[in-house]
Formats: structure tokens, sequence, C-alpha cells
């Protein structure tokens, strides 16, 4: 009965990682978009390692609002955002056939849908009194798998930004983290704060919704048209890595001191 269950959890996952594959003109190697998959599944590892660390610190040390901001932006969107991240550039982006703008979407959304199939696996099997839910299945499928998925687009767009444009490729490298981790904070942040309404989740679904389609159909109609991005301009390396991932990281972290401050 279980398999039922786990089936229910990945399959809103593999439904829109379809779609997002079917938008490419010049599909990717199903090899390796099904292994960034995989490796979108193993990042939950890698975060497991740090999150019983942050909420340790996290419970010592924040109450209200700031406790709600820190579990939001930082123990939950940038932990997760950060290893998706990882993946994309230092698997992904070292492949040949990534040679595209289009690709930075298709393997944002594959890293970060085997990361949620993961996610909604646990959730979906150990709701409540740790009994399988389709209820839960239901909501994830119509709300946090799409919302990763969205995150995951955006993520691999200015990924591919920063690789592909002549100009101002560190600081799209920063924006690869820094809008996903805002659009997966808020979302998170909504849902547990009472200063935002839970509301506003449909209304980041709706703009970030929006905002990849006009992603899809603008880089559909230059594959239509010939126009190769395959000179690669930009090479992200460790070193540019950390520093801008770091970078991303103190930002939010000023945020949380001054939501201490003012909250």
């Amino acid at each position: 009965m279980h398999f039922v269950y786990i089936f229910t959890a990945v399959l809103p996952a593999i439904l829109i990682l379809l779609y997002a594959y079917k938008q490419d003109f010049f599909p990717e190697p199903p090899k390796i978009v099904f292994k960034t998959f995989l490796f979108g599944c193993a990042t939950v590892l890698a975060v497991d390692l740090f999150i019983g660390v942050l909420d340790d610190y996290s419970e010592k040390n924040f109450t209200g609002e700031t406790y709600y901001f820190f579990d939001s932006f930082i123990r939950a969107a940038f932990l997760e955002e950060f290893f998706k991240l990882t993946v994309i550039v230092f698997y992904c982006t070292r492949k040949s056939v990534f040679d595209e703008p289009m690709d930075g979407l298709i393997y944002g959304v594959a890293a970060s849908l085997g990361y949620a199939a993961y996610e909604n696996i646990d959730y979906v099997l150990h709701v409540g009194e740790f009994a399988p839910s389709f209820d839960m299945a239901l909501t994830r499928a119509l709300s946090a798998v799409p919302a990763h998925a969205l995150f995951g687009i955006v993520m691999g767009f200015f990924v591919a930004k920063s690789i592909f444009e002549k100009k101002h490729n560190y600081i799209y490298l920063i924006l690869a983290i820094l809008i996903p981790v805002a659009m997966h904070g808020s979302y998170n942040y909504s849902i547990s704060s009472d200063l935002i309404h839970w509301q506003f989740v449909n209304v980041i679904l709706f703009v970030s919704g929006v905002s990849v389609v006009f992603m899809f159909r603008n880089l559909k109609r230059k594959q239509k048209a010939g126009i190769i991005y395959d000179k690669k301009y930009y090479d992200i390396t460790i070193s540019n890595f950390t520093n801008a991932t770091t970078t991303v990281l103190l930002i939010y972290l000023v945020l949380n001191y001054l939501v201490n401050l003012f909250l």
C-alpha cells in the first residue's frame, strides 16, 4: 500500500518535469536529466546534515518573527536552494550539452523537482499520526511541488545568464541564489508568520508562474529563430561560487538581524 502513496507523492514532480522537458526544441539527453533529478533527490541527505544544527540554534536564540524569518529564509530556503545550485553548477554546467540558456531552465527544474519528490514522499508518508495521507499528497501537488519547480527554473535561468551573457556574469550568479531564496523564503514565511496572510502563497505562485511562462516563451522563440548561445563567457568556479553564495547568506543574516531589532 505504501507504494501507492509513494507513487502519488512522486507523480506531480514527474509530470511537471516532463512538461518542462517538452518545452525545449533541442531536448537534453534524458540520461543527464534523470541523473540531475536523482542528484536533486540526494540533496535531501546533504540538507539533513545541517538541519538539526540550525534547528537547535534558532530555538535557542530566536523567538517570534525572528524565529520564523530564520526558519523560512535561512534554515529552509537558503540551505535547500544552495544544494540545488551545487548540482546545477558542478554537474550540469560541466556537461558539453549545456550549451544554451534553455538548458539552465531544464536542469534547474530537474534538480529542484528531485528534491521536491523526495521531500514529498516524507510528507505524504509521515503526516499527522505518522499515517500516509492522500490529502497531503494533493495539497502539496498543487502548492509545494510546483513552487519548487518554479524556484528551480528561476535558478537555472540566472545560472545560464551568468554563463552565456557577456556582462554582469557574477551579478547573475548572485541572483541565481538570491532570488530563489527570496521566493522560497517568502513562500514559507507567509505560511508561518502572522504578519503576512497565508494567501500570499498564491500570489508568489502566480507571479512566479507568469514569469516562468515568459522565460520559456522567450527562449523558445529564440530557438525557433536560430539564435544560438553556445559560446560561454564565464566559468563558475568553486571560488566565485563560494563568494556568491556567502554574499547571499550574509545578506539574509543581516535581514534576520534587522527583523530581530524591529519586529
